[in-house]
């Protein structure tokens, strides 16, 4: 089973009702969650940005933080996010484009000392320029933590449903990080068993939506998630469903 991992919309749909079923597993899969999570978390200061930040299952794990902000460009899900963080003062929403000037310079105000950013990248064209966007809002020092869906050996109707525009290998990101700007401290697959079920869904099955609906995602989560992780903190994977890179800005 692929896990569903995107936490933003595509930028050339913002409503695409695939997605928002995607969005809706995700919420049932918390084990994923959290292992994603650990990855970024070393990294990740006091304030922290994270650029597009859908529902808020990844922001959640920011809360108690001194300041988590959450940009998010689409207005449907800028209103969930709301309903859930507005009341608190710990927590700044903010909607708009990350390469949009006024946007960077409202990001700079609020001194975020690290940044964030899970399945995003991959629905932007020009996702370097994302990069340097995020690299502008952020003081030297500052580490950005990126999760990206990887091997283009393995897109298909899934990626398509979901408005992917690529998937990525390692040296990819790597230089395109490095290129805007950071200093790339780690880089590596996750998820391997993920890889399999996504080429077998996307690819064999054609199907443009996480196989099995909740359920078989929830069992996922339960039984194979655990024992990935276990064994992916002692081995480093060949290849993956996804990809980690973690960089400071130079």
């Amino acid at each position: 089973m692929a896990t569903p991992h995107d936490e933003t919309p595509p930028v050339t749909d913002r409503h695409s009702p695939t997605l928002g079923r995607v969005l809706e597993v995700l919420a049932g899969a918390p084990r994923y969650r959290d292992w994603i999570f650990s990855m970024a978390s070393p990294y990740l200061g006091n304030r922290v940005l994270e650029v597009g930040a859908g529902s808020g299952t990844m922001f959640e794990c920011l809360i108690g933080r001194e300041h988590a902000v959450a940009l998010e460009i689409d207005p449907g899900l800028v209103t969930e996010l709301e309903r859930r963080f507005d009341s608190r003062a710990d927590v700044t929403i903010v909607q708009g484009n990350v390469n949009d000037p006024a946007v960077i310079n409202e990001l700079r105000a609020l001194r975020v000392d690290s940044a964030m950013s899970f399945n995003v990248l991959e629905h932007i064209e020009d996702d370097v320029s994302a990069l340097g966007a995020v690299a502008s809002v952020l003081n030297p020092g500052a580490p950005l933590a990126v999760l990206v869906p990887a091997f283009p050996s393995i897109f298909g109707a899934m990626d398509r449903g979901v408005g992917h525009v690529r998937r990525y290998r390692r040296r990819e990101l790597v230089t395109k990080m490095e290129s805007a700007g950071f200093s790339v401290a780690e880089a590596h697959y996750v998820n391997l068993p993920g890889y399999f079920a996504w080429f077998v869904n996307g690819r064999v099955l054609r199907s443009s939506s996480p196989a099995g609906g909740p359920r078989l995602v929830s069992f996922y989560d339960k039984t194979v998630i655990p024992m990935t992780r276990l064994l992916e903190k002692a081995i480093d994977p060949p290849c993956g469903q996804s990809l980690f890179v973690a960089g400071v800005k130079r």
